[in-house]
């Protein structure tokens, strides 16, 4: 067991309890409150510090991005381009745990992540939900087939070369896409039918079991993709989203999940312009927003794209507490694993952070220890 003392307890909202515990009972939560006491557990003194649920990513691709076995640059194992449309696709089977291990997550208090195809494909697979640290892959792996994750960018035009039939345009995209929907949704109503893998997961977004996570950058680009959200019926977790246009009523009504990225790209040197004041408010307004790092260029890590939004958010307006909620709560009801992570209660996984202060405002307010599946994996040294 492990104790954590007298910490200044996050519940979200706003919300905190000076002087609380949270107990941690193997892998999850076992209670939360003042004075709490368990005989032979571990304990960690958080006096006059901060103890907040570990940040989700809703999408990230390092763990498949085989940055061990590449010499430079190259697709590895998130990036299959064998076919423009591939949902039966599931990334679990290009996990590496060695390469989540040796990123630094931990240290910046990312316990957890949507691990993600990347960004050729339309659809590019099946996600998973890992944590950062484990001892073998299943202890890492959460949950699977959590998502199907598409893409819905110009980066598509250029991944198959011309092969495969895949698509030239923009007018491609939303074509091939529709297609595949219109084809899985006939598929869904037959009586009798030939089971087809591709076609049963797309089913599974058609009847809302899991959403569609897909990159839109532009606005153009997030206009195709809902009104795809509109035809379909489909829950939608629209990613990058750089530029929401006046399709942001449109979202908020849907209760559509929109994940900001870092508002760079290093490998196309494309710079970003997002109105981070105007997120803000519409994140106020009921926007369901969340802040995400996605690694799938392998470069800058994750986590430092993570942190350095959530600094453009807060000179943007956004109080640390909102942003904390977009990098915790609100990225794991995205991915509907809010039953498993994303705020401190009895029964979720014991993925902490203990920290000087709010690392959601400050830079210098640094992740102290480090604590994932009740175990601490962590500690900053003075």
């Amino acid at each position: 067991m492990l104790l954590i003392k007298n910490g200044n307890v996050w519940l979200g909202k706003g919300e905190y309890r000076p002087g609380w515990d949270v107990l941690c009972d193997g892998k999850t939560i076992k209670a939360v409150g003042p004075d709490l006491a368990a005989e032979g557990a571990e304990v960690i003194d958080a006096s006059g510090k901060n103890v907040y649920p570990g940040f989700v990513l809703a999408q990230c691709a390092i763990g498949a991005t085989s940055l061990l076995e590449l010499d430079g640059f190259g697709t590895g194992d998130f990036n299959d381009t064998t076919s423009p449309i591939q949902p039966q696709l599931d990334i679990r089977y290009g996990l590496d745990l060695r390469e989540i291990k040796q990123q630094r997550f931990a240290q910046c208090g990312v316990t957890s992540y949507g691990l993600t195809p990347g960004t050729g494909a339309l659809m590019a697979g099946q996600m998973a939900f890992v944590h950062v640290d484990g001892k073998n892959t299943k202890d890492v792996v959460l949950a699977d087939r959590i998502a199907l994750k598409g893409n819905y960018t110009g980066f598509v035009k250029t991944a198959f070369g011309g092969k495969q039939k895949a698509p030239m345009t923009r007018m491609g995209i939303y074509a091939m896409l529709d297609e595949a929907f219109r084809a899985a949704k006939e598929y869904l109503e037959k009586a009798e039918k030939d089971y087809d893998e591709g076609k049963e997961v797309i089913c599974r977004v058609l009847r809302r079991e899991i959403p569609f996570v897909v990159n839109a950058v532009t606005q153009s680009e997030v206009e195709g993709v809902c009104e795809l959200g509109e035809k379909y019926g489909l829950d939608l977790v629209i990613c990058g989203a750089y530029e929401l246009g006046s399709r942001a009523e449109t979202i908020i009504e849907h209760g559509w999940h929109v994940v900001l990225g870092a508002d760079y790209g290093v490998m196309d040197g494309k710079l970003r312009h997002i109105d981070y004041a105007a997120m803000t408010e519409l994140a106020r307004r009921g926007l369901k927003l969340s802040l995400f790092s996605a690694g799938d260029q392998a470069y800058p890590l994750a986590y430092e794209q993570l942190l350095w939004t959530a600094a453009l958010m807060h000179r943007g307006g956004a109080t640390g507490e909102e942003i904390l909620e977009m990098m915790t709560v609100n990225p794991a009801k995205a991915l509907r694993v809010d039953g498993l992570v994303g705020s401190i209660e009895p029964g979720k996984q014991a993925d902490l952070i203990v920290c000087s202060g709010n690392p959601a405002e400050r830079f210098d307010a640094f992740i102290e220890r480090t604590v994932v599946a009740g175990r601490e994996i962590f500690r900053r040294e003075a």
